[in-house]
């Protein structure tokens, strides 16, 4: 602010409107003035960066190794197969809540057997072939109960009370069982995400520690849960990456932003 082209007396004013001293010369009454801008103005902090891992550099020619963006190798055959394992999953489940009311036990279990379709079909979208496990081993429990209880109507079984014959509950299960498989039996390992998702790993955990007894999923090493990693260089523009050791498939460089394969 300019404060050389007022008055003294409008310095002064200015001073006693701030609650500054308003004595002196024109001169102490400006630096006055001044000095309370100053004060006022907000102050930069500047933060330096230590120089870290600069060793780890060097042996990359000053690259350090970043961490790559892992693609999903996931094909839609399997998110597809996943899918429809949910929408049957689903179906189940609205065919043991309709038999709730006369015939309670039958419907626990096609409740659970659902829920376990649903699952398996949740597993299978995210690409975990535990997924698809899952999957195959509740409808091979599914097709036995369909001929245990093949004379009755109720919803374990399609046989509703003997009117279809037990080769047609015998086909569905098999017909599903082959759908099911198919993926596993045809699609590339490196389609499929390596062990299972964080969130049932803490189930299992929470499961064992609540438990009066050791359950045989419970104490994992947690070394043994570390993902060791090796480092490649990229394909495109050859810049130094971490890469999951034993990883096969598509991965994305955070350097150039292009894909390509490891095998």
């Amino acid at each position: 602010m300019d404060y050389d082209s007022h008055t003294l007396l409008e310095l002064k004013t200015m001073c006693k409107d701030r609650g500054l001293k308003v004595s002196g010369t024109k001169a102490e009454v400006v630096i006055r003035l001044m000095e309370d801008d100053e004060s006022k103005e907000p102050q930069s902090i500047v933060i330096s960066k230590p120089n870290v891992h600069l060793n780890q550099q060097q042996m990359y020619g000053g690259q350090q190794p970043t961490q790559i963006f892992i693609t999903n190798n996931t094909t839609s055959v399997v998110q597809i197969t996943g899918i429809g394992i949910i929408g049957y999953g689903l179906f189940r489940v609205f065919f043991g809540l309709v038999f709730s009311e006369w015939q309670a036990e039958e419907s626990f279990f096609a409740l659970i057997i659902g829920l376990s379709y649903i699952f398996g079909g949740i597993l299978s979208v995210q690409g975990y072939k535990i997924g698809l496990q899952l999957t195959l081993v509740t409808l091979l429990i599914s097709g036995i109960l369909s001929l245990i209880y093949h004379d009755d109507f109720g919803p374990l079984s399609i046989g509703m009370g003997g009117f279809w014959p037990i080769e047609l509950s015998l086909f569905c299960s098999g017909f599903c069982m082959l759908i099911v498989a198919m993926p596993l039996l045809t699609a590339d390992q490196s389609n499929f995400r390596a062990g299972t998702p964080n969130y049932l790993r803490t189930f299992l955990d929470t499961a064992d520690t609540l438990s009066p007894i050791p359950l045989y999923f419970g104490g994992e090493d947690k070394n043994d849960q570390v993902e060791k990693k090796i480092v490649i260089n990229c394909a495109i523009c050859n810049s130094p990456l971490k890469v999951p050791t034993e990883y096969k498939g598509k991965v994305k460089c955070p350097s150039c932003g292009e894909k390509f394969q490891i095998d």
